[in-house]
């Protein structure tokens, strides 16, 4: 007998830190399983399982409006953009003496144009008693009317 209560206390001494074991496995699956709760109720804002569904439903309907709005925010830069060229923003000048000996440089020619080489040149011409400033429109780098060497110029170098 005394064999027999040999492997008994070996027995119950195993099954002693099998349970001590089973008891450290078991609170560190609770302290998991807790942070795993907590985790879910951050993600579900304090929802149940059963609003699950529901939030993914509205997650999915959230990401279609988004969509939408992105479509919309591209067609309006689209829009932007090509206003934006048309911005009269090229501007070039030329200063120059209209009548050689009779003044300084006081007579002028401005272009301003845009990305398409649309827009006006301006020109000023001075004489002693009087100035006389006229406009022409240009398209495409051109006028309707005869430019004259000095607002070509303007339009070169606003296309610069």
């Amino acid at each position: 007998m005394d064999i027999v209560s040999q492997y008994i206390d070996e027995i119950i001494l195993l099954l002693g830190l099998l349970a001590i074991i089973l008891l450290i496995w078991n609170i560190t699956i609770s302290f998991k399983l807790k942070n795993l709760k907590k985790r879910f109720l951050r993600f579900s804002r304090g929802g149940s399982v059963n609003n699950l569904e529901q939030m993914i439903e509205n997650f999915s309907t959230d990401m279609d409006e988004i969509k939408e709005i992105i479509a919309q925010n591209r067609k309006q830069l689209h829009l932007i953009l090509e206003k934006l060229t048309n911005i009269k923003g090229q501007v070039g000048i030329i200063r120059y003496n209209a009548f050689g000996e009779q003044g300084n440089d006081l007579s002028f020619s401005i272009a301003i144009l845009d990305e398409k080489k649309n827009g006006i040149v301006i020109t000023s011409i001075y004489n002693r008693g009087e100035s006389n400033t006229y406009a022409k429109p240009i398209e495409a780098g051109e006028s309707r009317y005869q430019l004259s060497k000095e607002e070509i110029l303007a339009i070169e170098r606003a296309t610069k």
